[in-house]
């Protein structure tokens, strides 16, 4: 199966193409509001270096959140119009599911039993979600959450978690700070797989496509968990 993988709801900008479960190219920028002006170019890179055509794929597969409120609805636009004009299927692939899974395969599988992944959402709260290890696959434990960093290390109790994710640099801050009898519960992974990828994205979404969990492009939405605000000017 040739999948087109799309993340755009961290800072990075990516766009991956997996065939049969391997990434062949991922093409990525890790820079803030550049999702709108370059996604597109990152896509026929990758679709380039894959020596194919955008017609050529069987699915498109998006990063759904949560994430950047912009950054998720730039990806989200662009894999909806993609799946929507080449009649291709398309699957919403949650983003800390994608980030941790990512991250997992990444290490030592045999060394970490619980992986956590954070992301900023700013002030003193981030959204994170807990996977658990199972026969080699990751289980969540919780839902996606937005949870100021007290309320997270508290729910975690004495568990030792492997934090993987953008927010894990303001965790570390906050543990040291506060709670430094528990900094041994936390293993941060090294920056470059802490980050969520498109090859993440479109990994888990070749699994989703195989298991049917499609959607309609037009019933798509991200998936904020924060209520989404706009500033309202008055005149």
């Amino acid at each position: 199966m040739k999948v087109l993988g799309i993340e755009t709801a961290t800072d990075v900008c990516g766009a991956a193409v997996v065939v049969d479960g391997k990434v062949v190219h991922d093409a990525y920028l890790k820079e803030r509001y550049v999702h709108a002006e370059r996604l597109m170019g990152l896509i026929d890179a990758s679709l380039k270096v894959a020596g194919m055509e955008a017609s050529d794929i069987d699915g498109c597969a998006v990063s759904s959140g949560p994430g950047s409120f912009t950054g998720l609805r730039i990806g989200i636009s662009v894999a909806k119009g993609l799946a929507y004009s080449m009649n291709r299927p398309l699957v919403a692939v949650p983003t800390l599911r994608a980030l941790a899974t990512g991250t997992f395969n990444s290490l030592q599988k045999g060394n970490t039993q619980s992986v956590l992944a954070v992301l900023d959402a700013r002030r003193d709260e981030v959204y994170c979600q807990l996977f658990r290890a199972s026969d080699g696959v990751l289980e969540p434990v919780w839902d996606e959450k937005d949870m100021t960093l007290a309320d997270l290390i508290d729910r975690l109790g004495d568990r030792a978690v492997t934090v993987t994710g953008d927010g894990r640099t303001k965790l570390r801050a906050y543990v040291r700070a506060n709670t430094s009898a528990k900094a041994g519960m936390f293993k941060h992974v090294p920056d470059e797989i802490a980050e969520c990828t498109a090859g993440s994205i479109a990994i888990l979404g070749e699994k989703l496509l195989q298991e049917g969990k499609v959607i309609d492009a037009a019933e798509l939405q991200p998936l904020y968990i924060k209520e989404f605000y706009s500033p309202v000017r008055t005149a």
